[in-house]
């Protein structure tokens, strides 16, 4: 399979062969041509991720093409990484304001030119899909990446969204744990009803209960009319309990008794309520 395709524009026939063989090397679908024109042909009949784009080029020069490039629908227009031979940086500025990508000064070296055009790649495809999900008018949270642990990550959340099982979710503050929690309801069989989030930490310990199993009115001072709990709130749904680590023992052990049995008694209340909750926590 192919990293992605590149298109080598320069008028330097040794430049186009040894940027070829270099990114083949890589994996990638390498096509070169000569001029701006002819970039400009070769875009229009095939969709490339990526345009190494030399600026001195004869007749129409790279900016001029680059600018060309960017008046293409959105998603015919590859990532372009401007080359010079003798860059300025008059040069890089004005490529970066029409767009350009990246910047790279001759004589190239292999490491440069293998990771600028690699995070080219990755950052098209970001922008195409962020584009798709926007059309779509999708509100679905989603899950960026293609490093081996990410990966891993979204097949255990695809394993996890096709049960009705419980889920706890591991992660220092701010990984994103909301977003795969989200992510997990949205694509379960439950994805049409509520998704009710608690911050646990965020909560006194003498108002936990009463935050998530509900109240009855008057069960005790500033009670003044019956709450519905999130729990309650939940039913047919998914509950997420955020910094779940953070509550006391016995609110986890009153949890644990409302997970195990799908059933509570509202603070100050004497009849159970029966809920189908599917309970999603996290904790760092």
């Amino acid at each position: 399979m192919k990293t992605g395709r590149v298109l080598i524009v320069d008028d330097e026939p040794n430049i186009r062969q040894s940027l070829t063989g270099v990114l083949e090397d890589e994996g990638f679908d390498v096509t070169s041509c000569e001029d701006g024109e002819a970039c400009l042909e070769e875009i229009r009949r095939r969709v490339y991720d990526v345009v190494l784009l030399d600026i001195w080029l004869p007749g129409m020069d790279g900016i001029e093409t680059l600018s060309l490039i960017h008046e293409l629908p959105f998603d015919e227009q590859p990532a372009v990484v401007m080359i010079s031979g003798h860059g300025s940086v008059e040069a890089a500025v004005r490529a970066t304001k029409l767009g350009a990508f990246d910047f790279l000064e001759k004589p190239l070296t292999i490491e440069k030119v293998t990771v600028v055009v690699k995070n080219a790649v990755h950052q098209r495809r970001m922008e195409l899909e962020l584009q798709r999900l926007k059309q779509d008018g999708a509100h679905r949270p989603v899950i960026i990446g293609e490093s081996v642990p990410m990966k891993a990550l979204r097949q255990q959340m695809k394993l996890m969204a096709a049960t009705n099982g419980r889920v706890l979710i591991f992660g220092e503050s701010g990984t994103g744990k909301e977003l795969v929690a989200r992510a997990i309801h949205l694509s379960s069989g439950r994805a049409s009803e509520a998704f009710v989030e608690v911050n646990c930490a965020a909560i006194p310990e003498e108002l936990i209960e009463s935050e998530l199993f509900g109240h009855r009115k008057g069960s005790f001072t500033g009670a003044s009319d019956d709450k519905v709990g999130k729990f309650q709130k939940a039913d047919a749904g998914t509950l997420f309990l955020d910094e779940v680590g953070d509550m006391s023992l016995k609110t986890q052990a009153k949890v644990l008794r409302a997970l195990e049995e799908q059933r509570f008694e509202p603070v100050g209340a004497h009849d159970s309520v029966q809920v189908d909750v599917r309970v999603v926590a996290a904790t760092n």
